[in-house]
């Protein structure tokens, strides 16, 4: 995984601390994907958070329509798998921006196709850690 990484908050070692942690925050969010719980996945979005997901055909808004995007999404023996390649994290107070790439790989018919993706993370720092405020997810385009 490539990780780049800048603060636009004022306090040094808690922007570094905050770095880590949204970092850390993606790649649980990677981790909780991979199980295919769409619950457990819908948790770390905020009640009110938005998803353009990778195969979406409109916006999702709420943690219901997020929850029914994973739920299509995670099908049992097609469930798909995700990497992170690449994030570059920059904080905002208690807001956090993560935009990066990442690999999803799913068995289809026996065989493993790779979908290269691209995304944008918006994080905001609650009581109960970081949770996605925004989130946007596209496949690389193939030139």
């Amino acid at each position: 995984m490539t990780s780049t990484a800048s603060t636009h908050s004022p306090s040094g070692w808690d922007s570094i601390d905050a770095l880590h942690e949204v970092g850390e925050a993606t790649e649980h969010w990677a981790r909780t994907f991979n199980q295919g719980d769409p619950s457990a996945i819908v948790s770390l979005y905020m009640e009110d958070a938005v998803l353009w997901g990778t195969v979406a055909t409109e916006l999702l808004t709420g943690q219901q329509a997020i929850r029914d995007y994973f739920a299509r999404a995670c099908v049992p023996g097609a469930l798909p798998r995700v990497q992170i390649e690449q994030q570059h994290v920059r904080i905002m107070g208690d807001v956090a921006v993560n935009s990066g790439a990442y690999l999803f790989r799913v068995i289809e018919q026996g065989r493993e196709r790779k979908l290269p993706a691209r995304f944008s993370m918006v994080w905001r720092k609650t009581s109960q850690g970081w949770r996605l405020v925004d989130h946007h997810s596209s496949a690389q385009p193939i030139i």
